[in-house]
């Protein structure tokens, strides 16, 4: 259903695809650009969220696209900032930089599509209510986004990278023991 909330949603996606296509690039210029648009799309995130809330407009369907677009505009960005290089400026820092903080990441987000594919498919023949993710759950998303976003518009001292991956990857690993605990529910 159109509502402003998933319009903002939407535009997270609209602005994953232009933040893939700047990361892809390679060059300094465009890569501080896709930066400053992921703190924006990031941003869609909490928003969403609150005008869902305060306009009364909370939908099934659109915590399951405000999911989805989550995990749009992460992981592509996370693949295509390795690929530029971008986080290895932690090496030293981070045992195996910076797969210590993308396969778990990657493996949550991947785990989130998977989760949201088998409750679509488990409610074709029954009705039960999208279960409302743990507290963790919904902070791990800026655990995620936050060593992104340094890495990308090349922030901070390297110490706080490596920190913000660190704490990336424990909050990862409160987020799946959460899930699981809470998993059964699916």
């Amino acid at each position: 259903r159109l509502n402003v909330p998933n319009v903002v949603t939407a535009t997270r996606v609209v602005l994953a695809a232009v933040i893939g296509y700047l990361l892809h690039t390679g060059e300094p210029g465009p890569i501080v650009q896709a930066g400053a648009l992921l703190i924006i799309a990031g941003s869609t995130d909490t928003l969403d969220g609150y005008l869902s809330r305060r306009l009364g407009q909370e939908t099934p369907g659109g915590a399951l696209f405000d999911l989805v677009a989550d995990e749009l505009l992460f992981m592509p960005s996370l693949i295509l900032a390795i690929g530029a290089g971008l986080f290895t400026r932690t090496d030293g820092l981070v045992p195996w930089n910076p797969y210590f903080y993308a396969i778990p990441a990657l493996a949550g987000g991947a785990s989130v599509l998977v989760g949201v594919a088998v409750f679509l498919w488990k409610r074709r023949t029954r009705v039960f209510e999208f279960p409302s993710p743990p507290p963790v759950a919904k902070a791990n998303f800026w655990f995620w986004m936050a060593p992104l976003i340094v890495a990308v518009i090349g922030a901070g001292p390297d110490w706080l990278l490596a920190v913000l991956m660190y704490l990336a990857f424990i909050s990862t690993a409160l987020t799946f023991y959460a899930y699981l605990k809470k998993g059964s529910y699916v």
